[in-house]
């Protein structure tokens, strides 16, 4: 029996807070404003920039503005200002020692995730990698998942067998809103509360859990 896992990228498998709020404070410095409020940088990792820029009041061509205004930095040195949370990259080993299908399914642009992967030594674990498109047309989480379902080839009565794993809320949306397990990270930037909120199905505080649900507890 196949096993599918798919993966959200920041707070999942690596820790981006240094790149990302330096490159949105980059951005909205250009603009006139000088964000360094710790709480509200941390609950921007994860959701679309577009989102993010929105909460400053901004339209839809400024968000779209600032947005290129990140990626100016992001592409150049944020990129690479992240670190693999510990053990991640002996889960995804493990998990493809015994057969999973692993694919990412993460709101950042699938290039920027592929550079990523490949740079922290991850990408050979994966089978496939779904990120956002750079023009809007695919960028919310349950679009994300239900891409990466279809890219492995998952039939829906193998639905049953198929986990997203994340740290947000959107994650675990994104999970039961195209029928599979949602798995929340509590060592990311969502939190316990905002994980139970959104029914996550099960709870871990290190990658080396996720083991025990996914492989039920072969590894133990």
């Amino acid at each position: 029996m196949t096993k599918y896992v798919l993966f959200d990228l920041d707070g999942t498998l690596t820790d981006p807070y240094e790149g990302i709020t330096d490159c949105i404070k980059y951005a909205l410095s250009s603009v006139g404003i000088e964000e360094n409020d710790p709480k509200k940088l941390r609950s921007y990792i994860g959701p679309p920039l577009r989102n993010t820029f929105a909460l400053y009041g901004f339209d839809e061509e400024k968000c779209e503005e600032l947005v290129a205004k990140y990626r100016e930095k992001f592409l150049v040195t944020g990129i690479h200002q992240n670190f693999t949370y510990d053990g991640a990259i002996e889960m995804l080993k493990t998990l493809h020692e015994h057969g999973c299908k692993i694919s990412l399914a993460s709101c950042k642009p699938e290039r920027a995730c592929r550079i990523i992967l490949e740079e922290k030594g991850m990408m050979e674990y994966f089978d496939e990698v779904c990120g956002a498109t750079e023009d809007k047309t695919l960028d919310t989480k349950p679009a994300i998942v239900k891409l990466a379902l279809e890219r492995l080839g998952v039939a829906e009565n193998e639905l049953e067998h198929a986990y997203m794993v994340g740290d947000r809320d959107m994650d675990i949306i994104g999970a039961h809103e195209n029928g599979i397990t949602g798995i929340g990270c509590l060592y990311g930037y969502g939190g316990e509360e905002e994980l139970n909120e959104a029914g996550a199905d099960h709870i871990i505080k290190a990658p080396f859990e996720l083991l025990d649900i996914v492989l039920e507890k072969e590894t133990v």
